[in-house]
Parts: structure tokens; C-alpha cells; sequence
């Protein structure tokens, strides 16, 4: 005998007791499943859901904004094919962004992560990053660390010179800030609990060929000696901004600078004696023949 009763999966959704919390689940489980989101799909496709979110939230958009999902992303929806999945991983993967599976599903690149992992596509996330050409063991190291690999990283980078502001770790480490954030509840968190106090960090200087010259002859006045084992541990921003290839490239190249500023300015100063000026090309022989103690 045929009837014209819906199929089960159809009738079951009618049979909804609809409230907000209802509707927000069903909204991500729709986006969950990588259904399009804007609302004339929905409308031809699960028409109950449409009209529940406007009974609830006064408009479409309104209830999947409670749901954290953006409605500028969803009416720039785009059809999704392999190729184009792979070249905005990529395209993110250059951007530094943190392409583990949670922090992709919770950013405004969600609709491509959901499209990525239909079984049309690639099935998984993973599989979507090999396709892309990325690790997904090298996306997961951070991941997979605890809070205890999470510090020791960050003391090794400020140990380096790294610059930790949180400006220049999102476009340089941006997974290690990502997890850093996840674990502690943001970075100055994470930075404090590494033993480095975030308002210095805040303050840090910004380096400049001049200022760099100044930092290297104020350690040559602390007594400091001007070799690399030596200034690294008095100043290891100063010793890692120096040897940028924007600046000097190397230390010696550096502590070269510093020394010839140096002499000229002892050259044009009236009152040092003359012995003094003629023993300066010495003492930066010294200073330079120190750089390979």
C-alpha cells in the first residue's frame, strides 16, 4: 500500500517540541553536519527550523548570532569543491593561523571546516590538511602539550630574544598564543605563570639601529663583556634584535658599529686627550678579536 506520509528523519523534526535551546542545537547541529546556513536553504530544506528561530529570536540572523555563528559569513556562502577547501587551508596555513580542528570550528572559517569534512570531500580534517600539503602532526604539536611544555616554550623563546607581545606572537607563533590562551585564559595569564612580568613585556622597546648602538655601548659602560655568551645573558632582546637582518645581520657586525660609533664620537670631543683617541683603534681590535672567545 503507498501513502504520502514523510520519510521518518522528516517527520521526526515536525514532531520537534520547539524552545531557544532547541533551536540554537539544531541550528549547529545543521552547521555540524556542513548544511548551508543561509536562510533560503534552510527554508526549501528544514522549513520548521527557519520558523522556530524567528518565533524565538525575532529573525534568522538573530538566532544564529545566539548560536555564535556568523550571519556575514553565512550569506557569503560559497560552493565548496575540493580545490577550493585546499586552497583556503593553505591560504590560512600562510596567515599563521591555528588550524587544529577546534579553534578552525570556532572561528568565522567554520563553514569551510564543515564542508571540508563531509564525506564528499575529505571525510576528515586531517585528511583535508595532507591534502594541503600540511603535517597534522606539526599542526597538533602545541595541542598536544600541558601547561608545564606550554611555559618551558615561553621562557625558551624570551631566553632567544623573541618579542612576546601578544601583537608579534599572533603573526609569528600564532599556535603556541592559540593553545597558550586555551590552557591559561589568555597570554598575559600564560606569560606571568612563565615568571615573566606581561607589563614589561607590554613596554618593551622597540629596537633601531641607533638604540641598538647605544644598548651595546651602556653594557661596554656596565662592564659587561662584549661577546656573545656574555650579552646574551645581560640582554638577550638587545642581542637578538642586533643580529635581524634588518639591522646588522650578525653580532660582530654589530658590536663593529657600536665600536666605530663609538670612536667618532671620542674623535670630535674636545676635551679627551689625544693618548686616549690614539689608543681606540686598539681597544676595538681587542673588543672584535674577543667576539670568537
Amino acid at each position: 500500500m503507498v501513502t504520502n506520509a514523510m520519510p521518518m528523519k522528516n517527520r521526526s523534526r515536525r514532531n520537534l517540541r520547539w524552545s531557544t535551546e532547541r533551536v540554537l542545537a539544531e541550528i549547529q547541529q545543521w552547521r555540524d553536519k556542513g548544511e548551508p546556513l543561509y536562510a533560503n536553504h534552510v527554508r526549501l530544506n528544514f522549513q520548521e527550523l527557519l520558523a522556530a528561530s524567528i518565533r524565538y529570536f525575532g529573525s534568522w540572523q538573530a538566532a544564529l548570532d545566539q548560536a555564535g555563528i556568523s550571519y556575514v559569513d553565512v550569506r557569503k556562502y560559497r560552493k565548496w569543491s575540493k580545490e577550493v577547501i585546499v586552497e583556503e587551508i593553505r591560504n590560512l596555513a600562510s596567515q599563521g593561523f591555528d588550524l587544529s580542528f577546534r579553534s578552525m570550528a570556532l572561528s568565522q572559517h567554520n563553514a569551510m571546516v564543515y564542508a571540508a569534512i563531509r564525506t564528499k570531500y575529505f571525510g576528515n580534517w586531517r585528511a583535508a590538511l595532507e591534502a594541503a600539503g600540511l603535517a597534522s602532526e606539526e599542526i597538533y604539536r602545541y595541542r598536544s602539550w600541558d601547561e608545564e611544555g606550554i611555559l618551558e616554550e615561553i621562557r625558551r623563546l624570551q631566553t632567544e630574544g623573541a618579542d612576546l607581545s601578544s601583537k608579534s606572537m599572533d603573526e609569528s607563533s600564532n599556535k603556541l598564543i592559540a593553545t597558550a590562551r586555551r590552557r591559561f585564559g589568555n597570554w598575559g595569564r600564560a606569560l606571568e605563570k612563565a615568571g615573566i612580568n606581561y607589563s614589561d613585556v607590554r613596554r618593551r622597546k622597540r629596537w633601531t639601529r641607533e638604540n641598538l648602538v647605544e644598548g651595546i655601548l651602556e653594557l661596554k659602560k656596565q662592564g659587561v663583556k662584549l661577546i656573545t655568551p656574555e650579552v646574551k645573558r645581560a640582554n638577550p632582546s638587545l642581542f637578538a634584535a642586533a643580529c635581524k637582518k634588518h639591522f646588522y645581520g650578525t653580532w660582530k657586525k654589530a658590536l663593529r658599529a657600536a665600536l666605530r660609533s663609538e670612536k667618532e664620537s671620542l674623535l670630535v670631543d674636545p676635551a679627551l686627550p689625544v693618548t686616549a683617541m690614539a689608543s681606540e683603534p686598539k681597544r676595538e681590535a681587542i673588543q672584535l678579536a674577543g667576539l670568537s672567545a
